[in-house]
């Protein structure tokens, strides 16, 4: 996926064992949490790899998601995300 600003972008890239990515970016105009007088920074952005899609053991416990993943006991699970800056 690619995130164009005027000069700047990020691609990302995921390896095969990612399922999705939520993507989050706060409200400018609202309040939050994050800096300086509880307003929100509008140039964030966050990217959220994740092995299974929202609520994916209740689908798949419903039959409705079949690449739910799983390891074993004292197994491991490997997975790697790339993050490309360009324009900066």
């Amino acid at each position: 996926m690619l995130v164009k600003g005027k000069h700047q972008q990020l691609e990302i890239v995921l390896g095969p064992n990612w399922r999705s990515i939520v993507i989050w970016s706060p409200n400018p105009t609202a309040t939050g949490r994050s800096g300086q007088g509880g307003q929100s920074d509008p140039n964030f952005i966050a990217f959220e790899p994740m092995a299974g899609i929202t609520d994916a053991m209740n689908l798949a416990h419903k039959g409705l998601y079949k690449e739910l993943q799983s390891i074993p006991p004292s197994g491991t699970w490997d997975a790697s995300f790339w993050i490309k800056p360009s324009g900066f």
